[in-house]
């Protein structure tokens, strides 16, 4: 029972939401006409690698499942959207289990249920939850099941230093070749000068 009004709850604050979202910004219109409110979460970060499969229902269960990959440490969040068949959004959803190394949101927005996903500050590694869907009153609940991977992100190769080291070799070498031509030069220039004869009684 308590489950059940967890989901009732969180499709009451997503339908809230989008209320809230349709006063604020300039309204578009869609294909049929019908006016669409501006999507008030479409100014969140997004992470700098997201990457979702699409969604795959195994036959036998019914139990549907997406596979993500996301950038670990930039704050941003990674999200998809889904509908129920037919087409439209769920009416109501929770999370069964939430994850338990990032942060998950759902909400609906123009016809579709939208889910939002960000991993921990630090953490890289494997993470799952699961989404519970219920897609109209009395109709049965459906399952999404998502597998993420929180990866680092791509370093930035530092310049190599080796050339330098070869330009500093070089110099070094350039300038103890001109010290020993020019030592050579006043060697020559010594034995080049002679010293006269002394005078005989």
């Amino acid at each position: 029972m308590q489950q059940s009004r967890f989901l009732v709850r969180a499709g009451v604050v997503g339908a809230t939401l989008l209320a809230l979202g349709g006063c604020v910004g300039q309204q578009s219109r869609g294909p049929n006409g019908v006016e669409i409110s501006p999507n008030p979460f479409a100014n969140e970060k997004r992470a700098a690698h997201c990457e979702v499969s699409p969604v795959q229902t195994d036959a036998a269960t019914g139990r549907m499942g997406v596979s993500m990959t996301v950038t670990a440490g930039d704050g941003g969040m990674c999200p998809f959207s889904i509908s129920k068949g037919g087409g439209g959004s769920y009416v109501s959803f929770g999370l069964v289990p939430p994850p338990e190394n990032g942060k998950a949101f759902l909400y609906n927005y123009n016809g579709r249920t939208y889910v939002e996903y960000t991993p921990a500050v630090d953490y890289k590694g494997a993470d799952t939850f699961t989404v519970e869907l219920i897609p109209a009153h009395a109709q049965p609940r459906r399952q999404l099941q998502v597998r993420v991977q929180v990866e680092q992100a791509a370093a930035v190769a530092a310049p190599a230093a080796e050339p330098v080291k070869k330009a500093t070799e070089s110099v070094a070498t350039k300038t103890a070749h001109t010290v020993h031509h020019t030592a050579s030069r006043a060697v020559h220039h010594a034995a080049s000068v002679h010293t006269p004869a002394a005078p005989t009684k």
